[in-house]
């Protein structure tokens, strides 16, 4: 069995890791408002999210003929909410939340 000391280390620099991480980009905050490229990003991202959660849906829902009908309910529940309230998030969790009430029922 470990050391403790070590055990200890090792979640110590794995959370100095981890924390330096996820703050590295505020050190440049500042910068990055700035630049275009980023800007373009912001304004493009909800909308690219969604292109992958259809790309990786819709193959599955395709193939399996018991869960084609409730992929396409919540593929179209999750577009009406984004055009309707054009919020990434809302959408999102509306589309699943429609998907698993869908297989819950039905299974």
């Amino acid at each position: 069995m470990p050391d403790n000391l070590y055990l200890f280390s090792a979640i110590a620099v794995s959370t100095a890791v981890t924390f330096g991480l996820r703050a590295l980009p505020f050190a440049f905050i500042a910068k990055l408002r700035s630049n275009g490229f980023i800007n373009y990003l912001a304004l493009r991202m909800p909308l690219g999210i969604m292109v992958v959660l259809v790309a990786a849906t819709l193959p599955a829902g395709i193939m399996d003929s018991a869960v084609a009908w409730p992929v396409a309910a919540a593929l179209a529940a999750t577009v009406g909410l984004h055009l309707l309230k054009s919020n990434a998030v809302l959408s999102v969790l509306g589309g699943t939340a429609v998907y698993v009430a869908i297989l819950s029922w039905t299974l």
